[in-house]
């Protein structure tokens, strides 16, 4: 009680130095006695009473410490937006640092009432797995205001998300913002390429290209001639990339066993992917892309590479090379991009439209708004480059953003972002995989065959693992 007490002398008798001096040490004091009632009643007391005695001797000191007392007195908004991996961690770790703190409240916004372990993707759209977690599971006794609804806008200047939920706008300001907004197809302005093929960004794609391929392996025993039917289950893969060759890996496997199951020859089956660089992967290391490519064509996959796809129509893919591709299952892998609403918002945005960010991960000229995941340009200060948009790092970057919010309130130590590497794993199927792990005093240890698959699994159950512990919820997925 002393500490206030003297406080109070100090904003009496002293300068707009010492306004400020308080106003930091009162949000401490509240943050040390926020599980003792009567020392936060007693806090706030001498906080409100030092207003109308200040006020009678400075008054153009005075309204600047009204100011400063309204900012702090009423709620803070602390809004995420988007419940992927990094926005959902940042949610829940926000929570957990201010959950017992009375003037803030934490919004999550997100367009789905689920969260998608975007990862395996690949399986919900092969072997329609299941492969996401409902909010409400991850919420439940939570003090986070959830918003199903699409962001429209976000009002830099005036400190407001413009919302769109069940059909009606919806404005909810902030005063610190997270965005985790994730990515969306890029087409690349190809011609035809949107009209005319399946994508895997979200639940509802692996849905379409699940219900797609069941009907087309059904379809084809009813087929007697040979060449349509080849033509039929021919698949083809626009993008050699992570998502390209996991999705090529489990489809080789599941169109086998359905055709066969349908009494098709699976030699009929042919799957064929298009990469525009030299290899596969191409993010990866060069031993690490060729492993995978000798799996997948032992798989009996045809693999093009250093070939862009320029041109796609309702049964055909046209290349750069002057060869076309006979194919009505096509699906596009080929990259991704942020939304238009980030750069449309203001902020300083760089490749792929993502937000500019410190080492800090606040948006550059921004000390309210954080970026993570997809939606941001973080560099690694190893490296100078930017970080690439993984599941591993977007994680770390929700836990890091929120630790740095509740320091920049309460003004601890700000960390700097360093990117941790645990390592990397691609799945080539129901019971394949290819990876690398990072172990202590052992740089690298490779996993190859099934011994790999059970590494990817492992990797699925510690993000549920990680969920539940942030979420102190016993999630079942």
């Amino acid at each position: 009680m002393k500490e206030v007490n003297e406080l109070k002398i100090e904003m009496i008798n002293g300068s707009k130095i010492y306004i400020e001096n308080f106003l930091d040490e009162f949000m401490l004091l509240e943050y040390k006695d926020r599980n003792n009632i009567a020392a936060r009643k007693h806090t706030l007391n001498v906080f409100h009473q030092l207003m109308p005695k200040f006020i009678k001797h400075e008054d153009i000191i005075a309204e600047s410490f009204s100011s400063h007392l309204n900012e702090f007195t009423g709620s803070k908004n602390i809004v995420v937006i988007g419940a992927g991996y990094g926005g959902l961690t940042a949610a829940l770790r926000l929570e957990r640092l201010f959950r017992k703190l009375p003037f803030f409240n934490i919004h999550l916004i997100d367009k789905y009432p689920f969260h998608t372990i975007k990862t395996q993707l690949h399986e919900a759209a092969v072997r329609n797995e299941e492969v996401s977690i409902p909010l409400d599971k991850i919420l439940r006794k939570k003090k986070i205001h959830f918003h199903l609804g699409g962001v429209n806008f976000i009002d830099v200047k005036n400190k407001n998300v413009h919302l769109e939920i069940n059909k009606e706008e919806a404005i909810l300001s902030f005063n610190y913002l997270v965005i985790a907004i994730g990515s969306k197809v890029n087409y690349y302005n190809i011609p035809g390429m949107e009209e005319n093929s399946f994508s895997l960004q979200t639940l509802y794609d692996a849905d379409l290209i699940y219900e797609h391929i069941s009907r087309t392996c059904a379809l084809s025993a009813s087929e007697t001639e040979q060449s349509k039917r080849e033509d039929n289950l021919r698949f083809v893969i626009g993008g050699g990339g992570l998502s390209g060759v996991e999705f090529a890996g489990e489809l080789a496997d599941h169109t086998a066993k359905c055709v066969t199951n349908f009494n098709v020859s699976d030699n009929d089956v042919e799957i064929i992917i298009i990469e525009g660089a030299d290899r596969l992967v191409p993010f990866m290391d060069k031993d690490f892309s060729m492993r995978i490519e000798k799996k997948l064509t032992d798989k009996g996959i045809k693999i093009i590479k250093g070939e862009k796809i320029i041109k796609r129509s309702s049964d055909k893919v046209f290349l750069s090379g002057g060869s076309t591709i006979k194919t009505k299952n096509f699906i596009w892998t080929g990259g991704i991009r942020v939304s238009d609403l980030l750069k449309n918002s203001g902020l300083k945005t760089g490749v792929a439209g993502r937000v500019m960010v410190d080492e800090y991960l606040k948006a550059e000229n921004n000390k309210c708004i954080f970026a993570i995941g997809d939606s941001a340009n973080a560099l690694n200060p190893n490296t100078g480059k930017p970080v690439p948009a993984a599941a591993q790092f977007a994680l770390q970057q929700g836990r890091l953003s929120a630790k740095n919010i509740f320091a920049e309130i309460y003004g601890g130590k700000k960390e700097q972002y360093y990117p941790k590497v645990a390592g990397e794993v691609v799945s080539l199927g129901k019971h394949l995989a290819v990876g690398w792990m990072a172990l202590p005093f052992i740089k690298k240890i490779t996993f190859v065959g099934f011994l790999g698959r059970l590494l990817k699994a492992a990797i699925k159950e510690k993000h549920i693992f990680l969920l539940r512990k942030e979420s102190r919820n016993w999630i079942k997925y």
